[in-house]
């Protein structure tokens, strides 16, 4: 019975884990290093998918039912398991090796961040093809997704330099009131973001780059 309160509390610790990390991360360089970014995350995501796709064959044969579910949509499936990044863990170690803020972070955290959105796509995908509903459902989630950064780093981005500015945030440090909003915002953004079928930690990384034109 006590479950659902732990995973609740555990989720909570981890979306604040990850908008720390986040923050630490300045957009610039992420941008620098985005044409070394694309290679690795590239290789991050095609390299497994096709080994999990390769092991779906002998593992559909053996112990799947083919008359419930079709060999494309279980090859899908096993493909993008094994594809998915473990985002909070690979944070997790870059942290406590002094990494996070260097070349090498950076360009693993942004292929991280890249292969997630994909991974989670997809998996939206391979779910919308087993209960026989639309391909379109991944692509709407996608097109949500990108609309939904659009919206926090245009829009609220230049309210809350606003806000920062009439509260004296800027000049002074946070204040109370402007900590309050970023933690509401953060809460709203993961959970906008769970939503509509993408993890929670992704909402993360758009509210960072929010604070981080901020000096």
């Amino acid at each position: 019975d006590s479950l659902p309160y732990l995973s609740l509390t555990a989720n909570i610790g981890l979306v604040l884990f990850l908008f720390l990390v986040g923050l630490e991360i300045e957009t610039s360089v992420i941008k620098k290093n985005a044409r070394f970014a694309f290679p690795v995350a590239l290789g991050g995501m095609t390299l497994p998918f096709g080994l999990g796709a390769a092991l779906a064959i002998p593992i559909y044969h053996n112990y799947i039912d083919d008359s419930k579910v079709p060999y494309t949509h279980f090859m899908l499936f096993t493909g993008v398991a094994f594809s998915i990044t473990a985002f909070p863990v690979l944070c997790r170690i870059l942290t406590e090796l002094k990494l996070i803020d260097t070349t090498v972070g950076i360009v693993v955290l942004s292929a991280g961040v890249g292969n997630d959105i994909i991974g989670w796509t997809l998996l939206a995908l391979a779910v919308a093809l087993v209960n026989a509903s639309s391909g379109l459902t991944a692509l709407w989630i996608l097109l949500t997704c990108a609309a939904f950064t659009l919206f926090l780093l245009i829009p609220v981005r230049k309210a809350f330099l606003w806000l920062a500015r009439r509260t004296g945030s800027i000049e002074n440090g946070p204040t109370m009131t402007f900590m309050t909003i970023t933690i509401l915002l953060v809460f709203a953004s993961a959970f906008f973001t769970d939503a509509i079928g993408v993890n929670a930690i992704i909402g993360m990384f758009p509210i960072s780059a929010v604070l981080d034109s901020y000096p």
